[in-house]
């Protein structure tokens, strides 16, 4: 057996290189196809695939919606004690939110992304530090922090990190462990982790005493026998008590994993499936070529035959030629997916969860091995079998091979029809939903802004005035340089970056235990100035909102539509929660309109939005805030961040300037994750339409071939030079007719899976469907009248001839 088989390689190999042309070819064709199909993969294995870095992480779970949300539910830690003192089926539950500190007493002060957790928050996830240790449940009150292992490399990553004394936001921390570079929660971008109770006034703070501060992401473990579904059982029956205390809570359990991935899973799935039709298409094109090669071996495998070779063993060599030529592309392909993982990477794949772990690698290679066979045996069992009739005389005979390859040709063009079809359709839509995405108004002015994260010290601004005198003080300092037309300070910017919303009740009407929620950004004056958010009634927020004024707010349209419809929404009160000193509702008084603005992402759409001044107290900037600051005519916003650094030395030296920006490039990343898969889709739709008119030419030109002396018999008997031209290329476009009819009843019937993705296109967009149908036919139509012209240009005499 083993002599048989490299006898067969052998001879595989002797015939390749008696065809170079074919040979090169095929192997690039499947190279590509290949390469492709495993550089998404590694991607598809690294973000959805591959187990979470986590003892058991199937076992790790999250509060909120029983089904993943686009934003996870946030929840007070009134709430969480409640619920962790009552779970049976939920283990190591801790609530964590982010927060930023500043760095202080080594140079410069810097400002670092870190984590306030509550709970047994490293048991939760189970991973062991690098170094040292975890805090404990006992050390809930103890100032300790634990790094991530960026910050341990920034920090010079030696082992006298441990125990050494970090100042962060003005007050000490012991460094006492490190964790692993695979340990990324909740962000990729955390640098430090800390008790939420070792912070100075934690005790009294409104994250410990209001149900309404809903700030605190909860996960935990399910306890050994639980399930998903027990432990959503039991919330359930839990329920009836705990919405007696918050109407607004979501009492469902979902996997971490889920939850992580919930915005990429379907447009990658999507991306995978696409890119195997691309490999279909191109196993195709290959398998035009086998057959093509037949009408050159049909006498030796005739010989072979009439000479007592049994059609096994002919089987079995022609397979070993088709499995060669595609371990071969197996091998190009894998050096192509080498490049083109870094290439998905640089595209935006590192936007994506975990998308730093995306590699060749393992599974990867493993998988790239399975998809050569599977294609090698694919591309070359038909032809195999159709060659390796029994009879000497059917396999020497012409017509009747001719004709099974004929009718095998079209089947083929067919399907590579089909699958182009869908594959263009589905990259025409996506196109078509990014360019409604870029159409969508920002509500803003982007050009010329500067943006930025300020944020102070604890131990310095230990009350809201001195808060906002800094604000104020670094404001007017700002607004009277002769690089500045207007700045301003605020919770949120574009883009998704620190979103709150908080429920809302509008006087005159009843009062609801689950109110409606509105996004609340508190902002200071010149902030909607900087954007330059249009007014559309009333006033913007100035100056004299103060403490000691009444309390006033400004909507968004969006806002005044929804919530006053039909009304002015001018002089009309809401209140977002607590009372006054006589006990009465907190009224602020709506004195103004404005443009809506996307904060949460083009994607999410508007929402009802609402700005209350950071001089009356609002739910908004504290110690953190988005700075907008827009450049004067004919200066770039760039140069704006040495002046920014400049008058915050002046104001306060201790406080942090961090993700120095302009609007523009923010805005930018709010599209990066449709930009990713609108560009992967359109490549993989340019490919397939390239293979499919490659392969309508190949078998066009096979044909026009194979009936030259046809041809030559009709042109000679009078037939003119259109007849023949209608005659290849009406042939060729009743395949591509069908064709299109199956690739569009394909469409008909997966066009769900589209919906997900896409931004104001219907997944049945009758202008998308008419327009690719019809950049196929034309495909078609020029690659099927080329051969076709060169069959009719031919010489009638010098055909026949020839015989």
């Amino acid at each position: 057996m083993l002599s048989d088989l490299k006898m067969d390689l052998r001879y595989a190999l002797r015939t390749m290189r008696q065809s170079p042309v074919f040979t090169v070819a095929a192997v690039l064709v499947l190279s590509l196809g290949i390469g492709a199909t495993t550089a998404l993969f590694s991607v598809v294995d690294a973000v959805l695939l591959r187990p979470l870095p986590f003892p058991e992480p199937e076992r790790v779970v999250m509060l909120g919606s029983d089904t993943p949300q686009r934003v996870s539910p946030r929840y007070s830690l009134m709430s969480f004690d409640d619920i962790a003192r009552q779970s049976k089926q939920l283990v190591s539950l801790t609530a964590y939110s982010n927060d930023v500190f500043n760095l202080t007493g080594d140079g410069d002060t810097q400002q670092l992304r870190g984590t306030v957790v509550v709970g047994d928050f490293f048991k939760a996830f189970g991973v062991q530090p690098l170094l040292g240790r975890t805090f404990t449940l006992e050390e809930q009150r103890t100032p300790v922090a634990v790094l991530s292992y960026g910050q341990w490399l920034a920090m010079g990553g030696g082992q006298d990190v441990l125990g050494r004394t970090l100042t962060l936001s003005g007050h000490p921390y012991t460094v006492v462990g490190v964790m692993p570079p695979s340990f990324q929660v909740p962000r990729a971008t955390t640098a430090v982790w800390v008790p939420y109770d070792s912070q100075p006034g934690a005790a009294t703070s409104e994250a410990r005493t209001a149900r309404g501060y809903r700030a605190f992401i909860v996960t935990g473990r399910l306890t050994p026998g639980a399930t998903l579904e027990s432990a959503r059982q039991e919330l359930a029956a839990l329920a009836p008590e705990l919405l007696k205390q918050d109407a607004a809570l979501e009492l469902g359990v979902v996997r971490y994993s889920d939850q992580l991935t919930r915005d990429v899973r379907l447009a990658l799935w999507v991306l995978l499936g696409a890119v195997a039709l691309v490999l279909l298409l191109a196993a195709a094109n290959v398998a035009h070529l086998q057959l093509a090669r037949a009408a050159s071996r049909q006498r030796e495998l005739g010989i072979r035959v009439a000479l007592g070779a049994g059609r096994g063993r002919l089987v079995r060599q022609l397979l070993t030629e088709s499995v060669l030529l595609a371990a071969l592309g197996g091998v190009g392909g894998v050096l192509l997916a080498l490049w083109g993982t870094d290439w998905v990477v640089a595209l935006g794949g590192n936007a994506l969860p975990r998308g730093g772990d995306v590699a060749v690698q393992g599974r990867v290679l493993l998988f790239a091995l399975a998809v050569t066979l599977l294609t090698g045996v694919g591309v070359g069992l038909a032809p195999a079998l159709q060659r390796t009739q029994l009879s000497p005389g059917t396999v020497l005979g012409r017509s009747a091979s001719e004709a099974s390859r004929g009718r095998t040709h079209a089947a083929l063009v067919v399907a590579e029809v089909a699958l182009a079809l869908l594959l263009i359709t589905g990259a025409g839509l996506m196109l078509k939903s990014f360019w409604r995405l870029q159409q969508v108004d920002p509500g803003l002015d982007p050009e010329g802004v500067f943006v930025a994260l300020v944020s102070l010290s604890s131990d310095r601004y230990t009350h809201g005035d001195d808060v906002n005198a800094f604000y104020r003080n670094l404001m007017t300092r700002l607004e009277a340089r002769p690089e500045v037309a207007a700045a301003g300070v605020g919770q949120s910017l574009p883009g998704g970056f620190d979103i709150r919303r908080s429920g809302y009740w509008v006087e005159g009407t009843e009062d609801v235990p689950n109110r409606p929620h509105a996004l609340v950004n508190a902002s200071s004056p010149g902030f909607l100035e900087a954007l330059r958010v249009p007014l559309l009634a009333g006033r913007r927020l100035t100056a004299d909102d103060r403490k000691d004024t009444p309390r006033v707010l400004v909507v968004s349209e969006h806002f005044a539509r929804k919530v006053f419809p039909g009304q002015d929404a001018v002089g009309r009160r809401v209140t977002f929660g607590g009372d006054d000193a006589q006990g009465n509702p907190l009224w602020l008084t709506v004195v103004g309109v404005v443009g809506d603005v996307p904060y949460a992402g083009v994607e999410s759409g508007q929402e009802p939005t609402a700005y209350l001044p950071l001089a009356q107290g609002g739910d908004g900037p504290d110690l953190g805030a988005q700075l907008a600051v827009r450049a004067a005519p004919g200066l770039s916003p760039q140069a704006l961040e040495a002046v920014v650094r400049e008058e915050l030395r002046a104001v306060d030296s201790t406080a942090a300037l961090a993700q120095p920006t302009t609007l523009e490039d923010r805005l930018a990343v709010d599209l990066a994750r449709p930009r990713f898969r609108t560009v992967l889709l359109g490549s993989f739709g340019v490919l397939a339409l390239v293979l499919a008119a490659v392969g309508i030419y190949g078998v066009m030109s096979y044909v026009v071939a194979q009936r030259s002396h046809e041809m030559g018999v009709r042109m000679a008997l009078g037939a003119q030079r259109r007849d023949v031209l209608g005659l290849v290329v009406g042939q060729a476009l009743r395949r591509v007719g069908l064709g299109l009819g199956l690739g569009l009843a394909g469409a008909l019937a997966v066009h769900r899976v589209m919906e997900g993705l896409l931004y104001g296109v219907s997944s049945l967009d009758l202008t998308v469907l008419g327009a690719v149908a019809a950049v196929l036919l034309g495909t078609a139509w020029l690659a099927s009248w080329l051969p076709a012209r060169r069959a009719a240009s031919v010489d009638p005499a010098s055909i026949l001839r020839r015989g």
